[in-house]
C-alpha cells in the first residue's frame, strides 16, 4: 500500500507491489511532498432526469483505459458508409450484415463491439443507465501518451504541474464532507487526477492495508515513534513526513472494518477472475463500506493496439465487459448512488494500417455508467467519417470536449462543483448526459 500524493503516469503494465514494510518506508519519505457538428438523432425514448443530491453516498468510479482504446471498434459507427472504406479488413460490421465480426446494435448508426454482450444487456434495458460521448477530446489535441493522458487528467493545458481535476473539485467541496478520505485509487501510485493539495490516498488493494500476525510488534513501534517524536523546529518536510505516516496508520484503521476475505457479492454477482474483475469488487467492498469515500479510479492498461485489432480488443473489452458488469448487479439498486466514468487517453486513427490495427489518433469516447445517466443514447455532435470533416484528414475530429462530461458529472451527479476551480477559462455547456 502506498499512500502519497505524487504520481506517475501509469503505463500499459502496473508496477510491482510493496510488501507493507517497504511502503511505510515510502510513506515517511514521500507523504510529506503534498498531502460544430449536427447532433446525433434522437432515437432512444428520452428519460427524465434524477435528481441530484449531495446526500451521503453519492460516488464516481474512474476507469482509465491506458494506452489510448479504439473508440471505432468498441462503438463502432457501422452506420457510416466511410467507416467500412477506411477500415477494409478491420472494420466491425453492423448486426445482420454478415461481416467477419459483427457488432450488437446500439442504433442505426453504432454498434457496439460483441465482446460486450453485458454492457450491451444495460444499453438496451428499460430507463438504461449506459451512455457513450463519441467524438470526444479536446483542442489541441496532442498524440503522445504522456501528454494526453496528463491533459485527461488535470484538464489544464499548458500548466506545469497542475492539480488533478479530482483534486481541484475536492478543494472547491471542502464544506459538504467531513470524511476522512474523500478520494483514493487502488493502484500502486497517486493517478494525475488526484494530484494536489488535497489529501489523496493510493494503495494497491484492501489486503495491503491488513498487518500480518508476524507485524504487529513493527506497527506498535512505527506509531510510537510518530506519536511521540516533537516535530517543533523540524523542517516542513520533515514534519510533513511525519504527518504522513501518523495518516497511512489511520487510512489502515479506517478499512479496517472491510475485510476482503469475506465479502460475498450481492444480487448474485460473479466478478471474472481477472485484475479487472478485481480492481471492481473491492471498489464495491469500498463503497459498501459506507466510509464516506467519494472517488476511486482504477486503470486498465493494454489499449495501444497498433496491430491485430480481431485479436486483441476482445481481450481487453472482455475483461472490461465481464468486471463493469458485475459490478453493476453487485451494487444494484445501489448503482442510483454511484457513476462509473470509463475513459481513455485518445482515440486511434481512423483508417487502419498494415499491421490489421490503429495508430494513435484524436476523437475518442467516454462510457459513463449508473447514476443519473441519461442511457441508451450516444450523446453529443457527430462530425463523420468523411475525409473532408476529419482532422487532419486523418483523425476522428474532437467535437465534444471531455471536459464537459466531467463537469457534468460534478454538477448533476455528485450535487454540484465550481466549475471555474475545476477547470478554469471554459464556459460550462452540458451534452445532456445527466
Amino acid at each position: 500500500m502506498t499512500c502519497k500524493c505524487n504520481h506517475e503516469n501509469a503505463g500499459d503494465a502496473e508496477k510491482p507491489g510493496m510488501d507493507r514494510r517497504t511502503a511505510l518506508k515510502v510513506s515517511l519519505a514521500a507523504v510529506g511532498a503534498a498531502a460544430l457538428a449536427p447532433r446525433l438523432p434522437a432515437e432512444a425514448i428520452v428519460r427524465p432526469r434524477m435528481p441530484a443530491s449531495r446526500l451521503p453516498g453519492r460516488a464516481t468510479v474512474v476507469v482509465f483505459e491506458r494506452g489510448g482504446w479504439d473508440a471505432l471498434q468498441l462503438f463502432a459507427p457501422t452506420g457510416d458508409a466511410n467507416y467500412a472504406l477506411k477500415r477494409p479488413t478491420t472494420a466491425i460490421g453492423a448486426p445482420g450484415s454478415g461481416a467477419a465480426v459483427t457488432g450488437l446494435a446500439m442504433n442505426s448508426l453504432f454498434s457496439m463491439h460483441p465482446s460486450m454482450p453485458g454492457l450491451h444487456s444495460l444499453w438496451t434495458q428499460p430507463a438504461s443507465r449506459l451512455a457513450v460521448v463519441h467524438a470526444l477530446g479536446y483542442t489541441p489535441y496532442h498524440r503522445s501518451h504522456f501528454e494526453s493522458q496528463d491533459l485527461f487528467e488535470t484538464g489544464q493545458f499548458g500548466v506545469v504541474n497542475a492539480d488533478g481535476w479530482i483534486n481541484r473539485h475536492l478543494q472547491a467541496t471542502t464544506g459538504i464532507s467531513t470524511a476522512p478520505v474523500r478520494a483514493l485509487a487502488l493502484m500502486n501510485s497517486l493517478p494525475r487526477s488526484m494530484d494536489g493539495v488535497f489529501p489523496c490516498f493510493a494503495f494497491s488493494s484492501l489486503e495491503s492495508l491488513q498487518f500480518q500476525a508476524t507485524q504487529p510488534d513493527l506497527r506498535a513501534y512505527l506509531e510510537t515513534i510518530v506519536d511521540y517524536t516533537p516535530t517543533v523546529g523540524l523542517s516542513a518536510a520533515r514534519a510533513g513526513s511525519y504527518a504522513g505516516m501518523k495518516s497511512t496508520f489511520d487510512l489502515i484503521d479506517m478499512f479496517s472494518g472491510i475485510n476482503p476475505a469475506t465479502y460475498v457479492p450481492q444480487n448474485g454477482a460473479v466478478y471474472p477472475n481477472t485484475a479487472m474483475g478485481s480492481s471492481f469488487e473491492q471498489t464495491a467492498m469500498i463503497l459498501r463500506g459506507n466510509l464516506g469515500v467519494e472517488f476511486i479510479q482504477i486503470d486498465q492498461g493494454g489499449w495501444d493496439h497498433h496491430a491485430d485489432l480481431f485479436a486483441n480488443i476482445p481481450t481487453y473489452a472482455g475483461a472490461l465487459n465481464g468486471a463493469l458488469s458485475a459490478f453493476v448487479q453487485d451494487m444494484g439498486a445501489d448503482m442510483a448512488d454511484v457513476a462509473v466514468l470509463c475513459m481513455s487517453e485518445f482515440g486511434r486513427e481512423v483508417s487502419e494500417n498494415g499491421s490489421n490495427g490503429t495508430d494513435h489518433g484524436v476523437g475518442g469516447a467516454m462510457m459513463i455508467a449508473g447514476g443519473s445517466v441519461l442511457g441508451g443514447q450516444v450523446h453529443g455532435a457527430w462530425p463523420g467519417l468523411a475525409t473532408s470533416a476529419l482532422a487532419e484528414g486523418r483523425f476522428l475530429a474532437p467535437a465534444n470536449d471531455f471536459r464537459q462530461v466531467i463537469l457534468e458529472l460534478l454538477m448533476d451527479h455528485m450535487g454540484g462543483t465550481v466549475p471555474s476551480t475545476v477547470f478554469p477559462s471554459m464556459t460550462y455547456a452540458p451534452l445532456g448526459v445527466f
